[in-house]
């Protein structure tokens, strides 16, 4: 070992008297037998906090789990309710002001029942968001891109999902949404209904648990996105993906080692698709770097020691990688960050070069993924895409199966070059590709200018897909 080579060096190359060897030779044996004694020790220790922070762990995912199983419950009751059904069936036929008071009490009921303030269906026949109060709005994803969520959870396969977003009605404050797919007896979707859990609640309730244990704790997506946190900046902002490559399951924990004394620990929530992260030190590995130090402050003296004490100082990492890399790792092409730190969230396009841009996404991709290698389609589907761009623009990957494209086309002359590129996916890969196309409006922010071509590809994907809209 090093340390024993160290002291050999020592005894053979300096020339000192026995006498002066002795104090030497004395610490050197006291320090092995410093060793001897911590070492059985410290095994011991570790292995109890290994257990305490499975405990910990535990502790904190019951904690999610019983705050999340109430509402899933809840909603799941709605959707089955059979005076709910009845009515959604029965509401063409029924006159809008009667149905709005009978959905307001029913809802009003829901709440003062349970105790939640958002409680909300909303019509798959007239598109209709009710709430306790009445009619909020008509759900319309072309007019207002918050209404986005709608046609994208009935576009996955799922009856039940979870995900953090905005609250329009309650001055857009971080919310938890419960939404669940109401279906008749024809097995018929017929709307969803949904509890909005404010995020506020359960960022209190976490932040007590990081107060306690020293930990930090985290929900993420399959992406390694961030959804719960209790600091608002990280909140799908920053991202976690380490965690993925834990492989967690929802059968028990994983515990991963992280760096000099840290640790990781991950398990999936099936009830709400993602996955619970608790980061935190490993206080017994704390304990036997003080101990090493002590040792060596026996044999090497104090100066040499104050560095070894510089170096143990370091500061608890928890993995939270702020989204600021400009690269998507999968194809290489520039990321929403990219488009973040050139022109800014709320930011203008500043060159005339780009006419037009576009937006577009790979239909149905969880069952497309489901089924087969989606890593691969992408791939692919991006390579066809920059042959249709032909180096006159560029391409963004946005999120997931969403690509943003800034092309130097007008939209009119951009249209049929994606129709065939929509042509070419169909046939190479076996997929539709549904695409909104708009004319780039200088005076107005990109984010705006992309939710107009948003709209527009969603407009193609409710007519049916593989198609291009122009706005």
């Amino acid at each position: 070992m090093p340390t024993f080579r160290f002291f050999k060096e020592i005894t053979l190359n300096i020339h000192i008297s026995m006498k002066q060897k002795i104090p030497v030779l004395i610490l050197i044996a006291a320090s092995l037998i410093l060793l001897a004694v911590i070492t059985p020790s410290y095994l011991h220790n570790k292995k109890h906090e290994f257990s305490n922070n499975q405990l910990v762990a535990s502790h904190i995912y019951g904690l999610i789990e019983g705050n999340i199983e109430r509402p899933i419950g809840i909603t799941s009751g709605l959707s089955s309710d059979e005076f709910l059904i009845r009515a959604l069936d029965q509401e063409v036929n029924t006159n809008e002001k009667a149905m709005e008071e009978m959905m307001s009490s029913f809802l009003s009921a829901v709440r003062n029942q349970f105790g939640y303030e958002s409680v909300f269906v909303v019509s798959e026949n007239t598109k209709r968001f009710y709430t306790s109060t009445g009619i909020y709005k008509t759900v319309n994803p072309q007019l207002d891109p918050y209404d986005n969520w709608y046609p994208i959870f009935l576009d996955t396969a799922g009856k039940l999902q979870i995900e953090t977003d905005r609250d329009q009605r309650f001055d857009y404050r971080w919310s938890i949404f419960v939404l669940t797919r109401i279906i008749n007896d024809e097995g018929k979707t017929i709307g969803v209904c949904g509890i909005g859990l404010p995020l506020d609640d359960w960022q209190k309730m976490l932040m007590s648990v990081e107060k306690e244990y020293k930990v930090k704790i985290n929900l993420i997506d399959s992406q390694g996105l961030v959804q719960i946190d209790t600091d608002y900046n990280n909140i799908q902002n920053a991202y976690i993906s380490d965690a993925l490559s834990d492989e967690a399951t929802a059968q028990g924990f994983t515990h991963t080692e992280k760096g000099r004394n840290g640790f990781r620990i991950t398990r999936y929530l099936s009830n709400l698709n993602w996955y619970l992260v608790v980061q935190g030190s490993n206080l017994i590995e704390a304990q036997l770097q003080a101990a090493i130090i002590i040792i060596l402050i026996n044999i090497f003296l104090i100066s040499a020691i104050i560095l070894l004490l510089l170096e143990h100082k370091k500061v608890l990492h928890h993995d939270l990688v702020k989204s600021s890399l400009p690269e998507d790792e999968l194809t290489g092409l520039p990321n929403r960050n990219y488009i973040k730190e050139a022109y800014g969230e709320l930011g203008v396009f500043n060159t005339t070069r780009y006419k037009s841009l576009a937006v577009f996404d790979i239909d149905h991709f969880k069952i497309v993924n489901d089924g087969r290698n989606g890593d691969e389609i992408i791939l692919g589907i991006v390579e066809l895409a920059k042959k249709t761009l032909d180096e006159k623009g560029i391409m963004f990957r946005y999120s997931g199966d969403e690509f943003v494209l800034f092309i130097e086309l007008p939209a009119s002359e951009a249209e049929q070059k994606f129709k065939n590129f929509c042509n070419e996916a169909k046939e190479k890969f076996d997929v539709t590709i549904s695409v909104g196309i708009v004319d780039v409006d200088l005076s107005v922010s990109i984010k705006t200018n992309y939710y107009r071509a948003v709209q527009a590809c969603y407009a193609v994907k409710e007519a049916g897909g593989n198609n291009v809209g122009i706005r």
